[in-house]
C-alpha cells in the first residue's frame, strides 16, 4: 500500500536528514579521535613525569667530566671507564646492598641492559659500593649479564661521582660528561625511558 502523499518525505527532507546524520557521525568520530589523542598524550605525560631526571646539564660544554677509573668486576678483573670508548651513551648506576630500592631495581636494570644492547651505541654499567661479588650474588638471577664493578672504598662512587644516596644513575655522553642524573628508582625497562635515553644519541 502506497504512503499518503502528505506523509511521504520530500527529497530535500531526505537530503537534510542524511547531512545531519553525517555531521553528527563526523562530530562523534573527531571527538573520539581527539579523546584518544588526549588520552595518549596524558599517558605519555605521566610516563615522562615518572622518568623525570633530577639533573640535566643545561650547557653540555661545561658539564662535569668523569675521569678514567679502574674497579674490579665480579671475576676480579680490573675494568676501566676508558674500555667503553666505543659507547656513545653510558649509564652508570651506583648502588649498595643496604638499599632495598636498589635491590628492587635489578630486574628492570637487567631488561634495560638488554634493550640498550640492541641499540648498539649505549651501555649500562653498575657500580656496587661493596667488597665482592659473593656479597651481592644472591640479588641477581643466575647467569646475569649485568656489568657490575665493586667500589669497596667508595673512591669512585663518592669520590668521582659525588654520590650521597643510593641508587643514583648518571647518564654520560661520549666524552664521559654528566649530562643527566636520576636520584632513586625509575622505570628503567619502560619504552618512555628508552626513548628518553635515545634522544641523547
Amino acid at each position: 500500500m502506497c504512503a499518503d502523499a502528505k506523509s511521504a518525505p520530500r527529497p530535500w527532507h531526505r537530503a537534510a536528514a542524511y547531512a545531519l546524520t553525517a555531521a553528527f557521525g563526523a562530530a562523534a568520530f573527531f571527538l573520539y579521535v581527539g579523546g584518544v589523542r588526549d588520552g595518549l598524550a596524558w599517558q605519555r605525560g605521566l610516563a615522562m613525569r615518572a622518568i623525570s631526571p633530577d639533573f640535566v646539564a643545561e650547557d653540555i660544554g661545561s658539564a662535569r667530566q668523569i675521569p678514567d677509573f679502574r674497579l674490579p668486576d665480579r671475576f676480579g678483573r680490573a675494568v676501566s671507564l676508558s674500555q667503553f670508548g666505543g659507547v656513545d651513551l653510558l649509564l652508570v648506576n651506583i648502588w649498595s646492598s643496604t638499599c632495598a630500592v636498589c635491590r628492587e631495581e635489578v630486574p628492570e636494570l637487567t631488561e634495560m641492559d638488554r634493550r640498550l644492547a640492541s641499540i648498539g651505541k649505549a651501555a649500562l654499567l653498575t657500580i656496587a659500593v661493596e667488597r665482592k661479588w659473593g656479597d651481592v650474588a644472591h640479588y641477581f638471577p643466575k647467569g646475569t649479564d649485568l656489568r657490575i664493578l665493586f667500589d669497596a672504598e667508595d673512591e669512585v662512587a663518592g669520590g668521582l661521582f659525588h654520590t650521597k644516596r643510593y641508587p643514583e644513575t648518571f647518564v654520560l655522553d661520549r666524552r664521559r660528561r654528566v649530562i643527566a642524573r636520576f636520584d632513586g628508582k625509575r622505570p628503567w625497562h619502560s619504552d618512555a625511558m628508552l626513548e628518553y635515553l635515545k634522544s641523547f644519541l
